[in-house]
């Protein structure tokens, strides 16, 4: 049930000036629940949770405040924003559909008092897919090798659909630091292939909109790199953080083959230091199958990365894989 504090539309009106158009986007600790945002240009979306999905979308005016309507799974309202100088904080007012009293909601960012960080963030598939199976999981193998080092922080989830993925990818645009997003699942050249059908650029366009923390991509499946994927993605926008990149596999890859390769490669970026670009040329010098040439002991891995407007030399494709990812 909300929150029925009741205080009067004048005693809530915040005097604040801003020089330029406030950013509501990020994690938010509101009165009712966390509170996703996301805001391009003007242009406010966002969810919180009050008895199911509830959605939040407005419009940020020239006064700096935030006039929005919500949807919550049996009621809808309106209400505004305005943020604190700080822009640590805001608070406003809501009420529902038809007039009536207006009531306070308040929120505080997230994490207030976190210092950044870097986050590995695994987003990961269910590989197994019957009773008969084990669990197994590569992001908790993931999670348990950087507990070592510093300054490191692991989120691990699993994914079902495009709706999880967005929702998780929200979450992690309000994460203070840098995002090294890994997305592991089998693959092909469409795109990641989830429970609930094959995710697409365009559905990864919309899903990664609203993370300007991104250090970098990887596709932790067989075969993405293959197709226009990764290409797409990185020509949706032009305004990709500095330094980024998109890495993953052209070919099928071997379970054990892309475990030892990926734990270097992030290894070489969280623990070494190394810029993404920088870890992604070491994979390729220093791991003899990671490219395109197999050895005596393994098949060519495929790997591959891509920057926005720049590429990796594609080299030669072996063929006679065994799909493992």
């Amino acid at each position: 049930m909300r929150y029925t504090l009741a205080i009067t539309l004048a005693a809530a009106i915040i005097v604040t000036s801003f020089a330029e158009v406030p950013d509501f986007s990020g994690t938010w600790e509101s009165t009712y629940g966390t509170l996703f945002l996301n805001q391009t240009g003007t242009s406010v979306t966002g969810r919180y949770e009050v008895g199911g999905y509830s959605s939040v979308e407005g419009e940020v005016g020239p006064d700096g405040r935030l006039v929005f309507t919500y949807e919550e799974p049996s009621a809808s309202g309106e209400g505004w924003f305005e943020m604190a100088a700080d822009g640590e904080s805001f608070r406003g007012l809501w009420r529902p559909d038809g007039g009536g009293e207006w009531y306070d909601w308040e929120a505080y960012r997230a994490g207030s008092g976190m210092l950044p960080t870097n986050w590995l963030v695994v987003l990961e598939a269910e590989w197994q897919e019957s009773m008969t199976e084990d669990e197994y999981s590569f992001g908790e193998m993931l999670d348990a090798w950087f507990a070592r080092v510093p300054g490191v922080t692991v989120r691990h989830r699993f994914v079902h659909d495009v709706e999880d993925l967005e929702d998780f990818c929200l979450e992690s645009s309000g994460l203070p630091g840098n995002v090294y997003l890994i997305l592991a699942s089998h693959g092909t050249s469409a795109g990641i292939e989830l429970a609930g059908g094959t995710v697409t650029a365009n559905d990864l366009i919309r899903a990664l909109e609203p993370c300007r923390n991104l250090a970098m991509l990887h596709f932790s499946a067989c075969e993405v790199m293959a197709g226009s994927v990764p290409q797409t993605l990185l020509a949706s926008r032009t305004d990709w953080p500095e330094g980024f990149i998109v890495s993953g596999y052209d070919l099928s890859v071997d379970w054990g083959a892309s475990g030892m390769l990926e734990i270097f490669y992030y290894n070489q970026m969280l623990d070494v230091g190394l810029t993404p670009e920088q870890a992604a040329n070491s994979v390729l010098d220093d791991i003899a199958f990671a490219g395109d040439e197999p050895t005596e002991w393994m098949y060519a891995a495929g790997f591959k990365w891509l920057a926005p407007g720049a590429v990796s030399d594609p080299g030669a494709r072996p063929t006679g894989r065994v799909r493992n990812r």
